[in-house]
């Protein structure tokens, strides 16, 4: 037993090491199972020398029972050094000016280990003798671990969080084993009984392999709920033992032993089912009805038929009042990031890649794993936003459609891998009900843009019809009027509207248009500098630069021609709401295998939080009146239509005096067959020149 335990410590141990370590608990850990690992070794020699001199061999086991006592004397120091890196995350000058007195207890019960006090001169192999000096050893150590846990319950008044179930968990759990040992180890030497010191030392090996692991594991769990655990399924094996014995005595009595037997296993079988699910939902166990009553309250919320923002802000408050935090925050996607009103997420920050494949991730997760700057940079990210988990929804998929940050606890505790579990299932729900919410709103817009482009198209086919004529007469009478009379300049007054009224018509048969897209082969550098040539004369009125950005020259398949439309738009929005001085970027990244990234990037007043939400409404414009500022409102809704026929998105992230950045994403489409050619040179035209944008 001795050695077995020796090897469990030092298993133990390295595996604990070897887990994270750079983190200082971890390596005092590993120094606290070499002194179990020496202690139990020297147990196992004293053992050794007494079974080999009773086979007539020469042993003396006094030196390794002095060795055992030597080195176990250190244990008391090796348990305060372990609770002090879990308070202090760390050593430091103070911790070693305050072990002082535990390293000075040890050297004082070596000594005495040492004399004859301890084991007198007269004692044999075969006939133990203890002597004062023992009972002193043992009494300092077992005093010396009762202070440990009177400290630590004291210690454990002002700690939080982690560290408050770590010191429950470790320091106290192994202290009390610790003087479980030694008690049992003096009664046993008194008694002569080696059935209670192997007790004693199954306890320290179980306590001690349990602390290993709650360590080496990246999940946190309450040691009140794995205690109830443990005692519920103790209580639940009693009942179907004895339940099973008695009942089969009793039957026993009235058939063989193997009927007796299976009877009575199949009658307690139905109880202890029922028992072990009312067991669990007394003692608190289980999660099951508060995860039901939660998803019930988000369904409930859903059926109030609410848009996405105000589903967003209803599944933050349950959030909160339910897993009594704050703040909680629903992260949806925008382009590559994830944000929400307070917090933006980056897929290429060193949070996204330490959530990994669990979809989740805590600051003491990220703490208990093994070092590295991502995993450092990620938990500072947490730590510096007091968040205390981040959940992704679905549960380890490359590309989540939700992700969940929630706030510390209000009780500064950690959220445990049972509580994980519960919100990853929660945030799928959440995730199918806002997806759904977004198809909805997505499927209502199209029908209202479907709706406008009707109108739309018989408007614009009237206007037409109309202006035809004033057209035609205006032309004729152009040269019929002497210039500076007031006739000529009403005359240039209503060219210059039927101007804009002929630009109406063609944005407005544009959009009620059903276009088809002629998917071909595209470079961003070709395209930008066409988009860049066709805007040029709107941005020198302006005196904005339009520039390319670096390293913009990437493949994707397209229509070209609507490519260049959709920038056009997107490049003169950004013209008009930029100051003179001002610079239009326009900019393309590759995703790898997800497409393309194209960006408009300006330095303008950007769009107030009112606005944002509608500026892809149709014939939606803050622009001011007049021939020459004001937009028909279609432009964006244009823009969002083009990127939609590509299966793309576009996406628009605005800070008021700081600028807007506007942000399509295209997938790597593969070339279709052409469709037929486009009608008429005056479609290509329509189609080629950028509209008076929204």
């Amino acid at each position: 037993m001795p050695l077995l335990a020796a090897f469990v410590a030092l298993v133990v141990g390295v595996a604990v090491y070897a887990a994270n370590p750079a983190r200082v608990t971890n390596r005092v850990y590993f120094g606290y199972a070499l002194l179990i690992f020496a202690t139990m070794v020297c147990v196992h020699q004293a053992v050794d020398a007494v079974n080999r001199f009773r086979a007539g061999e020469i042993a003396d086991p006094v030196p390794w029972i002095r060795g055992q006592a030597i080195v176990a004397a250190f244990g008391p120091f090796g348990l305060w050094l372990l609770k002090e890196s879990l308070k202090t995350r760390g050593a430091n000058l103070r911790i070693g000016i305050r072990c002082l007195p535990w390293v000075l207890t040890g050297l004082v019960i070596s000594l005495i280990a040492l004399s004859d006090s301890y084991i007198p001169p007269d004692s044999t192999p075969l006939h133990h003798k203890r002597g004062i000096g023992y009972a002193v050893t043992a009494s300092a150590m077992t005093s010396a671990y009762i202070v440990i846990v009177l400290q630590t319950r004291v210690q454990l008044q002002g700690a939080h969080g982690i560290r408050r179930l770590e010191l429950q968990f470790l320091v106290l759990s192994l202290a009390i084993a610790a003087i479980s040992l030694n008690i049992l180890s003096v009664i046993g030497n008194v008694l002569s009984s080696r059935e209670l010191k192997s007790w004693g030392l199954m306890i320290v090996v179980g306590v001690y392999a349990l602390s290993g692991w709650a360590l080496i594991v990246h999940r946190i769990f309450d040691p009140r709920h794995i205690l109830l655990w443990l005692i519920q399924r103790a209580g639940l094996v009693a009942f179907l033992v004895l339940g099973t014995g008695g009942l089969s005595l009793l039957l026993g009595m009235f058939t063989n032993a193997t009927t007796a037997t299976f009877l009575a296993f199949a009658f307690c079988w139905g109880p202890a089912i029922w028992l072990d699910r009312k067991s669990r939902t007394r003692l608190g166990i289980t999660h099951e009805n508060r995860l039901a009553n939660t998803r019930a309250a988000i369904i409930g919320i859903a059926r109030q038929g609410h848009g996405l923002d105000k589903l967003v802000h209803d599944f933050q408050l349950l959030l909160v009042s339910r897993l009594e935090c704050s703040p909680a925050l629903l992260l949806l996607r925008a382009a590559d990031d994830y944000a929400s009103a307070q917090l933006t997420i980056a897929r290429s920050s060193p949070l996204w890649s330490a959530l990994g494949e669990q979809g989740w991730a805590t600051p003491e997760n990220l703490e208990r794993r093994r070092s590295s700057p991502h995993l450092d940079a990620a938990r500072e990210f947490l730590e510096n936003r007091s968040l205390g988990l981040i959940v992704t929804a679905p549960a380890g998929s490359p590309a989540p459609s939700l992700v969940i940050a929630l706030g510390v606890k209000t009780n500064q505790s950690p959220f445990t891998y049972p509580e994980i579990e519960q919100l990853q299932n929660i945030a799928e729900l959440m995730d199918n009900i806002l997806t759904h919410s977004r198809l909805t709103a997505q499927a209502a817009l199209q029908a209202r843009i479907e709706h406008l482009a009707m109108m739309s198209r018989g408007l614009a086919h009237d206007l037409k019809n109309l202006v035809t004529p004033i057209s035609s007469f205006l032309v004729h009478a152009e040269q019929r009027l002497a210039p500076g009379t007031v006739e000529h300049e009403v005359h240039a007054a209503a060219q210059r509207s039927v101007r804009v009224m002929d630009d109406y018509v063609r944005e407005a048969l544009f959009f009620a248009n059903r276009l088809e897209p002629k998917f071909e082969a595209v470079n961003t550098g070709p395209l930008f500098s066409a988009v860049r040539e066709v805007t040029a004369s709107r941005a020198a009125g302006r005196r904005v630069a339009v520039k390319i950005a670096p390293d913009s020259d990437h493949a994707l398949v397209g229509d070209g021609v609507l490519l260049q439309r959709m920038l056009g738009n997107l490049v003169s929005n950004a013209i008009d709401a930029s100051g003179s001085g001002t610079a239009v970027t326009l900019a393309a990244t590759s995703l790898g295998p997800r497409g393309v990234r194209l960006q408009v990037i300006d330095e303008g007043c950007g769009i107030t939080t009112e606005h944002l939400g509608r500026i892809f409404d149709p014939y939606f414009t803050t622009k001011e009146f007049g021939d020459d500022v004001r937009g028909f409102g279609l432009g964006l809704t244009i823009s969002q239509k083009i990127a939609h026929l590509h299966q793309g998105t576009i996406a628009v992230l605005s800070q008021l005096g700081l600028g807007t950045t506007m942000t399509v994403e295209l997938p790597p489409l593969a070339p279709m067959p052409r469709l037929p050619e486009r009608p008429a040179a005056e479609s290509i035209l329509a189609i080629a020149e950028p509209s008076r944008p929204t």
